[in-house]
């Protein structure tokens, strides 16, 4: 998978963003004619993805988006990630749990 991301952010299908020690992966995506962004990658210290959804948002809005999604395997996100707006979805076919904001 590594290999995956870093070949989609060089040949821009995919945008690496930092700030200090936090970042993330974003990904365009199209469905049903609908644009979105994935939240493919992220990692940063304590509250990283509270303190930079707002930015992940705007970036997303830049490009056209209509919604921002994630995945996980992590049970933590089925607490936390309602509390800063994320719906659940349907489980994907990994069994991951998927997570969705409308922007």
């Amino acid at each position: 998978m590594p290999s995956s991301i870093a070949n989609a952010i060089q040949e821009r299908r995919a945008f690496l963003f930092v700030r200090g020690d936090d970042g993330f992966v974003l990904k365009p995506l199209a469905e049903n004619g609908v644009t979105g962004v994935l939240v493919w990658v992220g990692w940063g210290t304590g509250g990283a993805p509270e303190r930079h959804l707002p930015e992940v948002k705007r970036l997303a809005r830049m490009v056209g988006a209509r919604w921002l999604r994630f995945h996980s395997a992590r049970k933590g996100w089925l607490k936390l990630a309602p509390r800063m707006g994320w719906v659940r979805q349907q489980d994907d076919a990994d069994g991951l749990y998927v997570f969705q904001i409308s922007l």
